[in-house]
Parts: C-alpha cells; structure tokens; sequence
C-alpha cells in the first residue's frame, strides 16, 4: 500500500503520518509504503513502514528525476494507493504514475478520478481529523493526533546537549518562526523574553533555518533566565522538544512536533484561521493575539494542577480578554 502525501511542510507530514501507525497496529501483514518530500523524509525514521519515497522540489524542473521516481513506484506493484490530501496535483500525479490495482482519494475536485472516495463529516475542520476519517472509511481506528518516532539514543542525545546549555533544567521552551501570515513580529519575541525574565521562568529559546536572522537581535534580550539553542538537525531538535515541559509557539510544524510527542502546548496563533490547527489536549493553551504578558500569565496560571487555556472551547479559538 502507498500513502502519497509529498507536502515540505513539518505539521502536514506529521498529521499524515498517523495513518502509518493506524495500519501497523490494525494490519501488520500490510507493507505500508510513504510518499514524502525531501525536506520530511527524515521525520518518518523509526516508524514501520516498507520504504519512504521522497519528492524534491528539482523534480519539478528536472522532470527525467520525476519519471525515475515514478518507475521506482509503479515497480512496487501496490494494492492500494490513498491520496490523503485533495491539495497537491503532484502528489496526485505520482499516485497516477504509481498505477496501483485500486485508488482512494477525498470526495472534492479530483473525486472522478479515484476507485473509492472518503468524504470528511459535515462540520469537521481540524486538520488533525483527517487521518482518522481515512482510516475509518477502511475500517481501522485512528488517533486523531500527529505523530513521530524518537530513539533512545536520540533521546539521550537531545538530554546530553540540553545540560551543556544549562545545569539547570528550563521551566518552556520558545520556537520563533511561522510561515507566512503566521509569523509573530520580532518585537513580540523580545517583549516575551523580558515578561519570562520579569517572572524568572527558565527558558530556551528555538530558532529554525528560516528566523536563524533573527538570532543576533533576540540574543540582546534573552536576560538572565534565558538561553538561545544552537541550530539542530530536524531529527535532533524534535527530541530537544520531547525534553520540555511545555512549547510557546505560533502555528508551526515545531507546534504538531510537540503534540506528536506529548509536550503541552501553548499555541499563540496569530490569525483564526489557524484554530483548524490548534492543539487539542488537555494540558495545552491556546491564545488568539495575546500580548507577551498575556501569554506569560496564561502559562503561569495556579488555579489547577495543570492549567488549561481559558482561550478554547472544543476546536474553536476565542480571543483571550481575561487572563486573571
């Protein structure tokens, strides 16, 4: 079986990725195939799966390296091949190329061109649904939570770096990035380091590949309680998340990262439309435009031995007007 899901984004490959333990669990006799990207294929090390595929975005333009990608699927002579989302025509190219006996696809534009078709609930939207409305629609169970597999070693890797940046252990962890209209301006971030120092909350402060920029001007402002985090490979800095106690972060791949592995969350989304993405556990917080003070207020709240966002309802995000 082949699950096509070519998306450079983090957060989406990770959603996916619930499907692959939804089939080990419920059909291990399955060999279970992955359409990746180059950028994500790393994500999916550790999981049980036959072979990843990845897609690089040099196909596009070299298209003698797409037809060698297709030859390399159509040989796995597949059953079944799922197009788990409607959005990517190159994905659903490669699931054409890949010529499996039978097709599954979403009941929206590309409908016509599936065997089988799953159709979401009226009135689903999280995204973190849709794994497990494919899985139903063949009958498995499904977590409705993304997912990724961290190794002992990676673990006591991540644990062995963290010491060298501090003795002591930090209180959250803070990602600073977002893609797009999800981006929080720098001013922000530095607002957020003097209201943690202002509370003397220990923190660590995680930079990706595309904010490494801002670096210079946060380093002014991380005070007395806070660290910046050296830049990581993708594999080492989510087991650097699996050792916080919790993530402040905007809509971003890091924020399903943390859910994947069980970090509580204290998502700060900058747009509503990012409520389809929002955290939903019980220990998670979720805030539409807070202030840095709002945001250190929230996660500092005592009312409860672990304390939940005044700020959601179900899959819904209010704007926060109290945080008292």
């Amino acid at each position: 079986m082949l699950l096509v899901r070519p998306n450079f984004r983090i957060g989406n490959a990770l959603i996916s990725a619930r499907l692959i333990d939804a089939f080990a669990r419920a059909r291990p006799d399955i060999e279970v195939d992955y359409l990746a990207t180059d950028t994500t294929a790393s994500l999916f090390k550790g999981m049980p799966l036959a072979h990843c595929h990845a897609l690089s975005r040099d196909m596009l333009v070299r298209p003698w390296k797409l037809l060698a990608l297709w030859r390399t699927l159509r040989h796995r002579r597949y059953d079944l091949a799922i197009q788990v989302a409607d959005t990517s025509l190159t994905g659903w190219l490669c699931l054409k190329g890949a010529a499996a006996r039978f097709t599954l696809g979403a009941n929206a534009r590309l409908a016509g061109s599936y065997n089988a078709v799953y159709t979401l609930p009226s009135g689903q939207t999280h995204a973190y649904d849709m794994a497990a409305t494919i899985a139903h629609s063949l009958g498995l169970d499904c977590e409705t939570r993304p997912w990724i597999v961290i190794s002992e070693p990676e673990q006591a890797q991540a644990q062995a770096q963290l010491k060298q940046i501090s003795r002591d252990p930090f209180d959250v962890g803070v990602f600073v990035g977002g893609h797009l209209n999800k981006r929080l301006p720098l001013a922000f971030w530095q607002s957020l380091c003097g209201a943690l120092n202002a509370r003397g909350i220990r923190f660590i402060l995680l930079i990706g590949p595309e904010e490494a920029a801002l670096q210079s001007a946060l380093q002014h402002h991380v005070g007395h309680y806070g660290h910046i985090a050296p830049n990581m490979p993708l594999r080492t800095f989510a087991a650097t998340l699996e050792q916080l106690p919790r993530l402040i972060t905007p809509d971003t791949g890091p924020m399903h990262m943390a859910v994947a592995l069980g970090v509580p969350v204290t998502a700060v989304l900058n747009t509503a439309g990012s409520q389809k993405f929002a955290p939903r556990g019980y220990a998670d917080q979720v805030l539409l435009s807070p202030t840095p003070a709002e945001v250190v207020d929230t996660i500092t709240q005592t009312t409860c031995s672990v304390p939940i966002s005044p700020c959601a309802t179900g899959d819904s995000v209010a704007p926060c007007e109290s945080y008292s």
